[in-house]
């Protein structure tokens, strides 16, 4: 075996080992609990579970998902494949999760291999900075909360895919500068490998976007040194920059909209993008050194920037983001990995650490974005050690770079253990974020489910105390004494006030659907349905309640009167609802409300109107429930009227 072959051996070897390591740190996380938005995006697999014909019921959930416009397709189908397990095994949602992170690993290694042979780096270095990179990232304690938190399983596929287009761009240009490959081969692999590739990426989740400006960065830093082959001009104009001028065109005609989604928030777009500027500065300090207990998903209490001096810090990042971007622009020729770092991080950002009303702060958005600043810096520490040359100070440089390493392994250890312990760790999260409301909610939840009365009880006064203007606290109290009589309702009156003067909280909404189910269950005898519907009708009048919610808000009152077996006041909140947001699942349900109310001429027409609305995908997935209907009105109709 020769040297080289050897050499291979040993670091593939190695990688493997990293590997296993990787899912020892993770197993006991996979023990953990629903978070977030898990049930808003999956609770209806339990559809697919319920019906005989799952293939019909695994495309509607594919194709109608709530998270954006888009949907996320890809990203459903891989959950509905997976329905069996939901809701009471998310270890094997979480397990696929973890595999998933391993395969993007290993695209990694293989990409990053492709750039450093094309950085000219010697055989070796090639090797050791491919594996320590691709080490580092997978075991940043950052991945965590992508990895372990159900729903981001959306961020993981459109990453795989990314990846996967990545490397067969990088593989296809370094061939054909090789002259491995013909020019029609290459045209043909990287249009196959960016169109198909982009397009899985982004019905995984919209950041698929992002990979033209990845290609872009890697074009701009270390792939200048490759010669550009004839008609490059003409297909990135196709292929990398009219995406982008079509996405900032969709944007442009959309604006209205995304102004429209701060109505929810906070801060406005201003504060928005001067926060952001705070919050990119800490994950680029946490992407380089580890801090313990800092990690989490809750940060919702993150101090907002109201002007550049309030916080003072708000001119320094300012200032920093700016100068790194400038001086990346400027510097990409002469230091095309610190410009690789600097570009690619900023470009994983773009989207969802911009200007779209997203809440301010989440670790997984940078699962990908942070691979350029780990490159470099493994890039500069071996730099750094070739230039050393005093025999203690190599060895010195050895051991603190192990060291290095194996803190990002403990901390990461720490937070899957922590995740692995779901009580333990909403109370951690809940100590830690005292400001925070979903961090303070969350723990509530968890706590309610495993009978801690009193803990549950403190949990909700210190909610209702700390957030003064939101209706959310007060709504989910009602909905954790529905779920458990013994903890006492909080005062109805105080209830009624605060519903009538505050925002549009989907958090209200979402405690009001849990308060609807269980008492149609039978549950909630203290709670009755009079007040049940005069906290609906005080949100229904509150005029600053946003719009942004008010079509939910209708469908959740027409189920309270359906279930109230009121179905004519269902009907005429139905309407209200799809007046303003247009919902087939409530549309059909509607027919069957006037069904109920003995109105099947109406139920007739609205079939009708419905089929003649129906979308290509739509036509396909509920044109046989429709026609049964209209056949099942049509000969009760016949039976009346003989």
């Amino acid at each position: 075996m020769s040297s080289y072959n050897r050499l291979q051996l040993i670091i593939g070897s190695i990688f493997f080992i990293i590997l296993m390591f990787t899912t020892r740190i993770y197993w006991d996380g996979l023990e953990g609990s629903r978070l977030l938005d898990d049930t808003a995006n999956l609770q209806f697999l339990e559809l697919i579970n319920n019906r005989t014909e799952k293939l019909t019921e695994i495309l509607r959930f594919s194709m109608e998902g709530i998270a954006s416009q888009l949907g996320r397709p890809v990203s459903l189908l891989s959950f509905a494949l997976q329905a069996h397990h939901w809701p009471f095994e998310l270890w094997s949602f979480k397990y696929v999760n973890l595999m998933i992170h391993l395969v993007n690993a290993c695209l990694i290694f293989w990409l990053l291999l492709y750039l450093t042979r094309i950085m000219a780096l010697p055989e070796r270095r090639a090797l050791l900075l491919s594996l320590l990179t691709t080490s580092l990232w997978l075991l940043h304690p950052f991945q965590v909360s992508t990895v372990l938190y159900t729903v981001q399983r959306m961020v993981e596929l459109s990453t795989l895919f990314t990846l996967a287009a990545l490397l067969i761009y990088v593989r296809s240009r370094q061939q054909l500068a090789q002259g491995l490959l013909t020019p029609r081969a290459f045209w043909i692999w990287i249009t196959l490998g960016i169109g198909l590739g982009g397009i899985l990426a982004t019905l995984s989740k919209e950041n698929g976007v992002l990979l033209v400006l990845y290609v872009l960065v890697l074009e701009a830093t270390v792939l200048r040194s490759l010669p550009k082959p004839r008609y490059w001009q003409a297909w990135s104009g196709v292929f990398l920059y009219l995406p982008l001028l079509l996405l900032a065109g969709y944007f442009l005609l959309t604006f209205d909209n995304i102004l429209k989604a701060y109505e929810i928030r906070s801060f406005t777009l201003g504060e928005r993008l001067l926060t952001e500027t705070r919050i990119l500065s800490e994950y680029l300090f946490k992407i380089l050194i580890p801090v313990p207990h800092s990690y989490g998903l809750f940060h919702d209490d993150y101090v907002i920037s109201r002007h550049l001096l309030s916080p003072m810090t708000t001119v320094f990042a300012v200032a920093f983001l700016t100068l790194m971007l400038v001086a990346a622009l400027v510097w990409r020729r002469k230091y095309p990995v610190f410009a690789l770092a600097v570009l690619w991080f900023l470009a994983g950002h773009v989207l969802e650490s911009s200007f779209i009303g997203l809440m301010l702060y989440f670790e997984h958005r940078n699962y990908l974005a942070m691979l350029g600043v780990l490159f470099a810096a493994i890039y500069g520490i071996l730099w750094m050690f070739d230039r050393m040359q005093e025999t203690f100070l190599r060895k010195a440089a050895i051991v603190f770079s192990a060291l290095y390493l194996l803190l990002f392994s403990v901390v990461t250890a720490l937070e899957t253990d922590l995740w692995g312990k779901p009580l333990m760790q909403a109370a951690v999260w809940a100590e830690q974020h005292p400001q925070s409301r979903n961090a303070q909610s969350h723990a509530a939840s968890l706590f309610l489910v495993a009978g801690y009365d009193k803990k549950v009880l403190e949990y909700y006064r210190q909610m209702v105390e700390a957030f003064p203007e939101d209706s959310g606290p007060y709504a989910i109290w009602l909905g954790g004494s529905c779920y458990n009589s013994k903890i006492p309702l909080p005062e109805i009156e105080k209830v009624i006030r605060r519903f009538r003067s505050s925002k549009g909280d989907i958090a209200t909404l979402n405690a009001l659907q849990s308060v609807i189910k269980l008492k149609a269950a039978g549950a909630c005898a203290h709670l009755s349905s009079e007040t049940i519907e005069t906290l609906f009708k005080t949100l229904a009048e509150n005029t600053v309640f946003t719009v942004f919610y008010r079509d939910e808000l209708y469908h959740l009152y027409a189920a309270f009167y359906a279930n109230e077996k009121r179905y004519g006041d269902a009907i005429r909140m139905a309407d209200k609802s799809l007046s303003l947001a247009s919902n087939i699942h409530l549309g059909l349900q509607r027919l069957i409300w006037l069904q109920l109310e003995g109105r099947d001429r109406e139920a007739l027409d609205g079939i009708v109107k419905m089929r003649a609305d129906l979308n290509v995908s739509e036509r396909y997935l509920y044109l046989e429930d429709l026609n049964k209907g209209e056949k099942l009105i049509q000969e009760r109709l016949e039976i009346s009227s003989n």
